[in-house]
């Protein structure tokens, strides 16, 4: 069968690995696992941790969203404006053959949860590079139909590629646990206002489980409106790394993720595949993702999570309970087979 050649947007490439970048990341990888020609474009300086093996062509003056819009449309037409793979980032505003990934719509349901140039941003957009595009790739039924809401988009050009537990970080060496206490809650989150960690420090200050902690693994952002006010009992680590990761889900009591709003949600996925039980808020994508993997609250009501939280500390059957089910439905999810669609849509 003839191979194809696959061009992909790599301005992912210059961001720091978190989710959407880890998303790309692996979709690339299970792309170019395909034997098909895989040419990922990048700006000219691009982060160490990326391991592609593949074609990557660097060029351009800038590197953030002129890059995008400037250097690589000029890169494009020069190459006879070739189909172009967006998974994370958009692209070029008007350049229309190509397919671009839209993770959720959180700035427009929103706005409040965003620095307002980010926010303005993407809700300008958005609308233009979604009616332009062949295809839109998705991460959830939800997500697809909150954009469909907004846009009026029919079901025909739209794409499901799950997000699936990077390969990375199930392969992670075997490390010190960054978390000294052998009881602990771990959350792992941005410092967005939609992952409601608010409710998840009330509930445990007001709880105050005994020789439990509550530790939360996050990097800060400026696009959020959200001020650190981590109390004294409660663990920030800040970022950590794949390895470390690894050995926080391994070893935590249990795993907790109140988000108010989300396209997917990896971190429970990657929790359930660590073997650690899952806390997770009442809403629509969750239930479709997880199903009865997980233990289900709702993520405003500070005496549910407490009880929740007590329940999971202290009834070792439940536990195991989600461990099993969350160790079955992390099975059900896989890059070669989210990459499959990929390929057959361009076929």
């Amino acid at each position: 069968m003839k191979k194809q050649r696959i061009y992909i947007n790599g301005h992912f490439l210059t961001q720091r690995m978190t989710g959407i970048q880890r998303f790309s990341d692996e979709l690339c990888k299970s792309l170019i696992k395909t034997g098909n020609e895989v040419i990922v474009l990048a700006p000219k300086k691009i982060r160490p941790e990326y391991k592609l093996d593949c074609k990557i062509e660097r060029f351009g003056v800038f590197r953030g969203v002129l890059w995008e819009h400037l250097c690589l449309l000029f890169f494009l037409i020069k190459r006879k404006k070739p189909l172009l793979l967006n998974f994370g980032s958009p692209g070029p505003l008007f350049y229309k053959n190509r397919i671009v990934t839209i993770h959720d719509i959180s700035f427009k349901h929103n706005p409040a949860w965003f620095a307002w140039y980010y926010s303005l941003y993407y809700r300008l957009i958005t609308p233009i590079f979604a009616k332009r595009s062949k295809k839109i790739i998705t991460v959830s039924e939800f997500s697809k139909s909150e954009i469909q809401k907004w846009l009026k988009i029919p079901d025909s050009k739209f794409i499901i590629i799950h997000n699936v537990v990077s390969d990375s970080l199930l392969n992670a060496k075997d490390t010190e646990n960054p978390v000294k206490n052998s009881k602990y809650f771990l959350t792992v989150s941005s410092l967005d206002p939609r992952k409601n960690l608010r409710s998840i420090f009330k509930a445990f200050e007001e709880l105050k489980p005994e020789n439990t902690e509550l530790v939360l693994a996050c990097g800060k952002s400026s696009m959020f409106n959200f001020k650190d006010d981590v109390n004294s009992n409660i663990k920030s680590i800040g970022y950590v790394s794949d390895d470390e990761l690894a050995s926080l889900y391994k070893n935590a009591t249990a795993f907790i993720y109140l988000s108010l709003y989300e396209g997917f949600g990896i971190p429970p996925l990657e929790a359930m595949s660590f073997g650690c039980p899952v806390i997770l808020s009442d809403i629509p994508v969750f239930r479709e993702i997880y199903d009865d993997a997980a233990i289900f609250v709702k993520p405003d009501d500070i005496s549910a999570i407490k009880n929740v939280i007590n329940s999971v500390l202290n009834d070792e059957r439940l536990r195991n309970k989600l461990i099993r089910k969350g160790y079955e439905k992390a099975e059900e999810f896989s890059w070669d087979g989210e990459s499959e669609v990929v390929v057959n849509v361009l076929k």
